[in-house]
């Protein structure tokens, strides 16, 4: 099987495993009503990144983020925290993005194998493969998924729109846990 062929099976996967993550359509877990303290980071592909100025990110990214983080201080539901460790749930942006593929070579070994042979000498490639949705994900303090919401252009203007899903479907589960 070429590379391309790879990348396409490889990607059908990522979008079955995307679906296969997403909340229930039963609605989003208590959770969210019940949570105090959030962190602000980053989906870099391999799990939550906390926000900092040395994460190496799109400037939308950045953007997306200040303008949660101002839209969660105006709406006073949540407590942002600096530390991952201090927070009940973990709010994470990316931007959309196509495949991704790059390579290269190396003369020089970066390890060494069984019986001393050097390992990583030689051609290489990689991919990265994504939704070319903007997506808000929600992680619970252990990483568990406990929210997803994508869209194109879902991270962009003042109020990003995925950001008002999010903050729709929390008040709506407010309405519902609320009691008489």
């Amino acid at each position: 099987m070429g590379l391309g062929m790879r990348v396409v099976v490889a990607g059908a996967a990522c979008v079955g495993w995307l679906a296969s993550t997403a909340p229930s359509e039963a609605g989003p877990p208590a959770l969210l009503a019940e949570a105090r303290y959030v962190a602000l980071g980053y989906d870099l592909g391999n799990g939550f990144v906390i926000d900092s100025p040395s994460v190496d990110v799109l400037p939308e990214e950045r953007t997306a983020l200040q303008r949660i983080r101002a839209g969660l201080d105006a709406w006073g539901k949540y407590v942002v925290v600096l530390r991952a460790g201090d927070a009940d749930l973990l709010i994470a942006v990316r931007k959309g993005r196509l495949v991704s593929v790059g390579g290269g070579g190396s003369n020089t070994p970066t390890s060494a194998g069984a019986g001393g042979r050097p390992i990583g000498v030689g051609r290489y490639a990689g991919a990265q493969l994504s939704s070319p949705d903007d997506m808000i994900e929600v992680f619970d303090k252990y990483g568990a998924l406990v929210w997803r919401g994508m869209r194109p252009n879902g991270l962009a203007g003042a109020g990003p729109p995925l950001w008002e899903s999010f903050r729709a479907e929390v008040l709506k589960l407010d309405k519902r846990t609320a009691k008489p």
